[in-house]
Parts: C-alpha cells; structure tokens; sequence
C-alpha cells in the first residue's frame, strides 16, 4: 500500500513538474487598457525627477492625478510640447494606462487640442479672404419660448390661415 502511495505521489510530483513551466509561459505580462480623460489642466508638479504629477479636472469637476513617464509624448497637432507647455488652466486630452498593482495613471500621450478661433476671428479671417463682400449671418430658428405648445410642453406647428375648414356638427 504505501509503495502504491509512493508511486502515486511521485507521478503527480512529475506530471505537476511537467505541466508548470507551460502554464507559466502563458502569463505573459498582459497589455493594459489605455483610457480617455478630457478636462483642464489643474496643476503639474515636477518636483519628482522620475516623473512628473499632472492634475486634470473633468467636465464633472472631479480631479485625477496622471504621472508623466519620460516617454510620454506632449503634441498639439503636429508640434511636440513639453511638461513646460502645460500650465493651469489649459485644455488636454490624456490617454492613460491604470496599474492596479500600484493604483498609479501613467500618461501614454498627452494631446492638447488647437484652439478654436473666435467669432471676431474668423469674421476677420474671412474679410481678409475676400476683400469687398460682406458674409450675411445665418438666419436662425425661433426660440422653443415662441412656439406655441401643447399639453405635454412640445412645440406645435403653427395654424395657417390656409387650414381646411373644421367639420361642425348638427343636431336633427
């Protein structure tokens, strides 16, 4: 009996030994997922040499704190930026891995979007365009206070003096 326990033992012993190295192989370090935040920067502390802590607040007015790796890239457009570039206040767009080992965001890239031109902008960038011709503003739509509603408050088209006579009833 215990020469059958031995031998049972020891085959488990060798099958566990054959079967390990193969299973460990498999567990290559796995890709992290690369998330999205968009907001305004609120600090960027540098005091760190290893990298440095950006502080985004989201459109819900949440703060996340990303680190800065020396390989994260910093672009607007075409142009590459540095930590410098990003001061207080600024708009950027992070792409970020989360390690939850470390419960640390570390920054893949850092996109700080072209700034949209101001009304007064692009109406001076078109009377530079074509000199001697005026652009008319779009008409705009009546506001939903104009229109008249229904019952449930949804805007009703209006009655045009070209409707169809309504039918009256009559009594014999």
């Amino acid at each position: 009996m215990n020469d059958r326990v031995l031998r049972w033992a020891a085959a488990v012993a060798f099958a566990g030994a054959s079967i390990m190295p193969a299973v460990c192989a498999q567990e290559a370090p796995k890709n992290l997922p690369t998330l999205l935040i968009k907001g305004e920067v609120v600090s960027v502390d540098t005091n760190d040499p290893t990298a440095a802590l950006l502080k985004v607040k989201d459109r819900y007015g949440f703060e996340t704190p990303i680190y800065l790796m020396p390989e994260t890239k910093i672009a607007q457009g075409d142009q590459t930026l540095t930590v410098a570039n990003l001061t207080a206040g600024t708009m950027v767009e992070v792409e970020y891995n989360f390690d939850i080992n470390t419960a640390k965001r570390h920054a893949v890239s850092v996109n700080v979007p072209q700034p949209k031109p101001t009304a007064s902008q692009t109406a001076s960038a078109e009377a530079t365009a074509t000199p001697g011709t005026t652009v008319a503003p779009a008409a705009s739509p009546p506001s939903p206070a104009a229109m008249p509603t229904g019952e449930a408050g949804a805007p009703q088209p209006e009655a045009s003096s070209t409707a169809p006579p309504q039918p009256t009833e009559t009594t014999p």
